[in-house]
């Protein structure tokens, strides 16, 4: 095989068809789709497997979020390149190709399309590393007006290929000798931050990163991760809990103390707050429900961090010691 398309699913099965269906015209016979179906659901799963039956499905028991989901894909897979794309994504197997050329003829280690809504609403796919100086937005938004260059803003509207740090992991291209070499997808983030950290691992070993805004996809972001209220608030929160894995990954001395610090300053009272209003209202506003249901969980992975001395997603430690 020359290319391994990888798709992790939780039960976002309507996108998911729609994605296998603008993949069907033409697929090349070199070229293998493998779905892992997070927490699979034995009725869908047999559906899906028996009407798409040139796919791969595998059933996972757990739900292991998504750098440990595209790992058991990658295990299956035969491909020379790996294609990582979230079954919300729209791709045709031309744009795909386009976006193999540009990444042969640019000699570039990772790259990601240019990805648009439903709607053709342009959406963020590059960014800078986190880090102290980013967590707060004011300050990225400094950094990006004083040195352009070194932090360019992802929502600028770039038309040429664009060289970064990191680009989503939502649609990903990468060579498999390449993906091995960095040691695959790290399985210590549940979701979230670990295309951040896959990317950093690259530029580690002096391969480059870049956004190819000459290819586009469409991307319905938020179809497994926006389901209902308590999906959404568990998503939002593994948001704040990969940023303190990645600082405890790449980050040492003060710096790593200062930012895990910063973290929580930036994020913790507005929590409060909206956790104080959705009592008020009887836990009537959804929006404020999800911040509610964020703060308790967020209080719940402190304590944890401080009684084990580990910054790891409580999820992220669960999968690893069940699979």
């Amino acid at each position: 095989m020359t290319l391994s398309i990888v798709t992790v699913n939780y039960r976002s099965w309507s996108h998911l068809e729609s994605a296998l269906v603008a993949l069907q015209p033409g697929f090349p016979e070199g070229w293998e789709v493998i779905v892992v179906d997070n927490e699979s659901d034995p009725e869908p799963f047999a559906e899906f497997s028996a009407r798409f039956s040139w796919v791969t499905f595998i059933a996972n028991p757990l739900n292991s979020g998504f750098g440990a989901g595209c790992n058991i894909g990658v295990a299956a897979a035969t491909g020379e390149q790996l294609l990582f794309m979230n079954p919300d994504v729209i791709a045709t197997c031309e744009r795909i190709e386009a976006l193999i050329d540009v990444k042969k003829r640019h000699n570039i280690g990772v790259v990601a399309p240019r990805q648009l809504s439903g709607d053709g609403k342009p959406q963020k796919v590059f960014d800078d590393f986190p880090s102290l100086l980013n967590q707060s937005k004011t300050l990225k938004a400094l950094l990006r007006v004083l040195m352009p260059s070194r932090f360019p803003d992802p929502r600028a509207g770039h038309e040429t290929l664009t060289y970064c740090d990191w680009v989503t992991g939502s649609v990903l291209l990468i060579d498999r000798a390449d993906f091995d070499a960095i040691g695959g997808w790290t399985e210590d983030y549940w979701m979230y931050a670990e295309d951040a950290d896959l990317c950093r691992k690259a530029h580690d070993i002096g391969l480059s990163v870049a956004y190819v805004p000459e290819v586009e996809v469409i991307h319905a972001h938020g179809g497994s991760s926006r389901l209902n209220v308590a999906v959404k608030s568990m998503t939002k929160l593994e948001v704040i809990i990969s940023k303190h894995v990645y600082t405890s990954r790449h980050t040492t001395g003060p710096e790593r103390y200062l930012t895990h610090m910063l973290i929580i300053v930036l994020r913790l009272p507005a929590l409060i707050v909206a956790s104080t209003l959705d009592l008020f209202t009887l836990r009537q506003v959804p929006a404020l429900r999800v911040r509610s249901r964020m703060f308790t969980g967020l209080l719940k992975y402190y304590s944890g961090v401080f009684r084990n001395g580990s910054w790891l997603s409580p999820r992220a430690i669960a999968n690893q010691a069940l699979s």
